[in-house]
């Protein structure tokens, strides 16, 4: 992308430059903002693929690093004895870990804009926030299946239990919602 000065604007923190983009639309990214690594937390669902989109076009805005993370849920069995979990969870990671290769690969998500794909076992909401921690993560992108009702009271809300125990800000895209990207 080829871009020239148009301008620049000084502040007493930091000096902006603001730079035409060949197409003659104005970068207006603020200086001051960091975003350096986006978790996206991915349940292999369609609106999933939507908060991917919208990693995508900040990550490349931004200049930053993806993560893509799927969380395996533990299964609940009542015989353990004819149902080993670690050698059945083991096979339900490596299976979503290549889901989740795939899945960047079908994305073109560019090989500098992917940081890595993890698959982590335990409480979705939990695993995503324990996640965003210990990769120190700038911002969490991941999508709202939008359940009311007796759905929701059933089936929980991981969005909304991640916006509220999440280090960093979080940004939840609907399923039918008005596109910005």
């Amino acid at each position: 992308m080829k871009t020239t000065k148009v301008g620049t604007r000084r502040s007493p923190a930091k000096t902006k430059t603001v730079r035409a983009k060949s197409s003659g639309v104005i970068d207006l990214v603020p200086a001051l903002i960091k975003v350096k690594t986006i978790l996206v937390p991915i349940d292999f669902s369609e609106t999933a693929n939507k908060a991917l989109v919208y990693a995508i076009r900040m990550a490349d805005q931004f200049g930053s690093k993806i993560v893509l993370l799927n969380v395996v849920e533990p299964v609940a069995t009542p015989d353990f004895a004819y149902h080993p979990l670690m050698l059945e969870t083991d096979k339900a990671k490596a299976l979503a870990k290549g889901k989740l290769e795939e899945l960047s690969r079908r994305a073109k998500i560019p090989p500098r804009m992917l940081d890595r794909v993890l698959v982590r076992y335990g409480s979705p909401f939990a695993e995503i926030t324990s996640a965003a921690r210990t990769l120190k993560v700038d911002l969490i992108i991941l999508t709202t299946h939008g359940y009311t009702g007796l759905k929701h009271v059933f089936m929980g809300s991981t969005a909304e239990r991640v916006v509220r125990h999440a280090p960093c800000p979080v940004l939840t895209v609907r399923e039918k919602e008005h596109e910005f990207v």
